[in-house]
């Protein structure tokens, strides 16, 4: 079912803009014009008689029943209401007048306005209703009275046909009456029903242009995101090894300068390496604009032994875990996986390095699992001192924010804090993975 089908009860149709309503005003005169000049063609044909109390009354007749036309969308309940007692106690002054083509436009076109623009439904159809029993009402006292509308136009008493006189004119007026009213309901309703249908098109139109425009605030928050961990997994973990071998460079210059000479070669290739990971950065983020091929190759699980190097050389013992059967299914991952388990990885030692004390660290990277339940397990643990002594854990930062980040893009969980039963630090990495899948795009 569609969404106008199920009608808001508490939707109000809005008043139309000032500029609309005074094309009412303009409506109603030309109206005006034209239904005078009808009513002088009938005083013309001689329907009026000679009288001219009949004939100041026709014109009056015909010049009430337009005026609720200048408020039907203004006041459509009060205009409905107005029109009827012209229609039903002025119009009593003229007969025919009130029955000619441009009286009953203007009263139909009052019953239509009601249902189309009353904002308060329930008081409406109790107007309408109260609307429909006085017609009724009215006519059966012309038919006790005058014992035929029929008579109002001099009608003889014609003895042919199926019906007599009085069944026709019950049957003539049963059937025109039900039509122009319910005529007028039926069409005011649609009316009514298209503008709440515009209504709901309009706001489902601001929906998604405010859905647009959050999903482009969210892709920019990303993307920000993206680039704010790519830059302090990369970049940042260089400099900062930059500063520790710049420390050692500093200390060995002070007491034996011919040691000096490994600390700043490992600046130079650190440098140089931050130079390549910004530049790569850069070709990335703006991938989009580049020809197909000219991104510089990202880091893949291969070069996690470059990180254990550098963790080396910068005077931790750092071992890497990891069977060739485990290594040979990482290496089948997207590159965009592969980057991921990279980061989390540097990330850790990142934390080792700066944050710990300890001497050594252990990465291992394990898979396992059987059919659709496989998954990707990265381990790293150091036997430094924990939070007390200084560990990352006291005061969390960005980068164990970011392996969080990553490894929930995964689909997978990470635990981050002191080792059970020994000294130090443990950060754990799993996420579910499917290397058929991979194996098969490979």
């Amino acid at each position: 079912m569609s969404t106008w089908n199920r009608i808001d009860p508490d939707w109000e149709r809005p008043t139309p803009p000032q500029t609309s309503l005074r094309r009412d005003i303009w409506a109603w005169v030309l109206i005006l014009g034209i239904s005078l000049l009808y009513n002088a063609s009938f005083h013309s044909s001689g329907l009026y008689g000679s009288d001219p109390d009949d004939i100041r009354a026709s014109y009056l007749v015909v010049s009430a029943m337009t005026l609720p036309l200048m408020t039907r969308r203004r006041y459509p309940i009060a205009t409905l209401i107005v029109a009827t007692a012209i229609f039903f106690g002025i119009g009593s002054l003229s007969q025919i007048a009130v029955s000619t083509l441009s009286s009953q436009l203007c009263y139909f076109t009052a019953l239509y306005s009601a249902v189309a623009w009353a904002k308060n439904r329930a008081m409406l159809w109790i107007v309408y209703t109260l609307v429909c029993v006085s017609v009724f009402l009215w006519i059966v006292m012309i038919w006790v009275t005058m014992g035929s509308t029929f008579n109002l136009f001099g009608v003889e008493d014609y003895r042919g046909g199926l019906f007599s006189l009085p069944t026709a004119a019950y049957i003539v007026t049963a059937l025109s009456n039900t039509c122009f009213f319910g005529l007028a309901g039926a069409l005011g309703r649609t009316a009514w029903k298209e503008a709440y249908q515009r209504h709901i098109l309009a706001q489902q139109a601001d929906q998604l242009e405010a859905q647009a425009v959050q999903i482009a605030q969210d892709a920019v928050h990303k993307d920000r995101l993206r680039i704010a961990r790519e830059l302090h997994d990369s970049v940042g973990h260089h400099v900062s090894s930059m500063g520790i071998q710049a420390a050692a460079a500093r200390r060995a210059l002070e007491k034996k300068p011919e040691l000096a000479a490994q600390p700043l070669q490992n600046i130079e290739k650190l440098a140089r390496s931050s130079v390549a990971e910004m530049k790569n950065l850069i070709r990335v983020l703006r991938e989009s604009d580049a020809e197909p091929g000219t991104t510089a190759k990202e880091p893949q699980i291969a070069d996690i032994h470059t990180l254990a190097q550098t963790m080396r050389e910068s005077g931790i013992e750092t071992q890497i875990q990891i069977n060739a059967g485990s290594e040979k299914k990482l290496e089948g991952l997207h590159q965009g996986t592969q980057l991921s388990i990279y980061r989390m990885a540097q990330e850790a030692l990142t934390n080792v390095r700066k944050h710990s004390s300890a001497r050594s660290v252990i990465l291992a990277l394990r898979t396992g699992g059987i059919g659709e339940n496989t998954w990707v397990e990265l381990e790293v643990t150091d036997d430094g001192t924990c939070a007390e002594s200084g560990q990352v854990g006291a005061v969390p930062g960005y980068g164990l924010q970011g392996i969080r980040e990553r490894a929930a893009a995964l689909g997978g969980s990470a635990q981050i804090g002191p080792r059970t039963g020994a000294e130090g630090w443990r950060v754990l990495v799993r996420f579910p993975v499917r290397f058929e899948d991979y194996q098969e795009e490979k």
